[in-house]
């Protein structure tokens, strides 16, 4: 798979599947993704109970908000940017809220394509 051919819609259906639940243990989290450009949007996925559940729309009080490009947010699903190194000052994801929850997040998913 290539970057181009992998939409932000296709890394958020699979995100259940690539969940890695005991890499969460007793998170309990919402975490909300901002997504800018072309196939952008807003998600909110919820970890709780070693689940995890994904929907489009905003959600009422997330934990964390993300922030970054469709492009880019692809790129550190798939495991060709660093999603820690996209988190720092002047990187390619803004984040609001509990950095403990997303620099967590980030680690709870499978990235190989």
């Amino acid at each position: 798979m290539t970057d181009a051919t992998v939409t932000p819609q296709m890394v958020f259906d699979q995100m259940p599947s690539r969940f890695l639940p005991e890499a969460a243990g007793k998170t309990r989290a919402t975490v909300q993704i901002e997504l800018s450009g072309e196939q952008g949007g807003v998600w909110t996925v919820r970890i709780a109970e070693g689940r995890c559940a994904v929907h489009s729309g905003a959600a009422d009080k997330p934990d964390v908000v993300m922030s970054a490009t469709a492009e880019d947010y692809v790129k550190i699903r798939i495991g060709r940017l660093d999603p820690i190194k996209a988190a720092m000052p002047g990187g390619a994801l803004t984040i609001k809220g509990s950095y403990g929850v997303a620099i967590k997040f980030a680690k709870m998913f499978r990235r190989d394509t």
